[in-house]
């Protein structure tokens, strides 16, 4: 007895992939799902396209293109743009090609920087799966680029979407999709000193973009999206949650005798309501949600309800 093996440059997952295509639609078009009665002819200049089923049947039109939407995702091989629409956000369009934020971030290098901030008509690149679009510049490697991304240079090699040949000379603007890239621009900063001898730590190292006065009671400071925010002092935490104040996803700590620290425009928290901290605990991550124009820190520190000015609790660097 012999058998038969795919040829190797099959994905296995492409096979599982195919096969499970067909049962599905195999189940769809039984007879006990289908109940197609006998066609009328079409009335003139109205063609139904083959192999889709008529208005009446159980599987009516609306099944059958979500189903071939649903086959076009699965199978879908190719890089593609996609136009934002109103009401998306850079979440919703992830979850709907089964992706998740970073490889949208590092395929579309005008949002890397800030994705809170899209808009309607924006064109966004959508790879088949998750990873990230790497430009070659001079003097690259295919060893350089594997480090840079955290993958193995044969990963990049044997990308189908790469098209790359022996010897593997790369050429300065060439396009690499790198699967599963992950760049993680946290690790070069440095996480601020706890300063004991002051009455706050810097909440994270970064670049103060906006300073304390009387129309803006708090400091803003600039870093990269998704950089760790960390506690200014020991407390509670009284708020871990979307503000209504434009403030975006916000943190607030209660130190005691009145002393309460504010952290907003985050990305997300990594604290819950009620949570004890300590001084330099990671708190969340920054970002920019809310009234925002790019990632950045929105820092308060407040006594008795009273918005004071941070460099006056603060050591003069971080």
């Amino acid at each position: 007895m012999s058998t038969t093996a795919f040829p190797y440059w099959i994905p296995r997952w492409t096979v599982w992939a195919f096969a499970l295509a067909i049962s599905l639609l195999a189940m769809i078009l039984s007879p006990g799902k289908v109940q197609a009665r006998d066609p009328a002819p079409p009335e003139a200049g109205h063609v139904r396209p083959l192999g889709a089923p008529a208005e009446d049947d159980v599987l009516t039109s609306h099944t059958w293109r979500e189903l071939q939407k649903e086959m076009g995702l699965l199978f879908r091989s190719e890089i593609i743009t996609y136009t934002v629409q109103p009401g998306d956000t850079l979440w919703s369009i992830a979850r709907q090609f089964d992706l998740d934020i970073d490889t949208l971030r590092w395929c579309n290098p005008e949002i890397e920087r800030n994705p809170d901030r899209i808009w309607v008509g924006q064109e966004i690149l959508i790879p088949p799966r998750r990873g990230a679009l790497h430009t070659v510049k001079p003097g690259e490697t295919l060893e350089s680029i594997a480090q840079k991304w955290g993958v193995a240079p044969e990963d990049i090699i044997y990308e189908p979407l790469n098209h790359l040949r022996r010897p593997y000379e790369l050429t300065p603007g060439q396009r690499l999709f790198i699967p599963n890239g992950r760049k993680d621009l946290t690790r070069w900063l440095r996480k601020p000193s706890l300063a004991p001898g002051y009455d706050f730590a810097w909440p994270l190292v970064g670049v103060l973009t906006r300073g304390y006065s009387a129309r803006h009671r708090a400091l803003d400071i600039g870093t990269v999206y998704g950089a760790p925010v960390y506690a200014a002092r020991d407390g509670v935490v009284i708020h871990a949650a979307w503000a209504r104040t434009g403030y975006g996803y916000t943190v607030i700590i209660s130190h005691g005798n009145g002393l309460v620290t504010l952290y907003s425009h985050l990305k997300g928290a990594w604290v819950h309501k009620g949570d004890r901290v300590k001084r330099g605990q990671l708190i969340g991550e920054a970002g920019s949600t809310g009234r925002s124009t790019g990632p950045h820190l929105h820092f308060e520190i407040r006594v008795n309800g009273q918005r004071v000015n941070p460099l006056d609790y603060l050591p003069p660097e971080p």
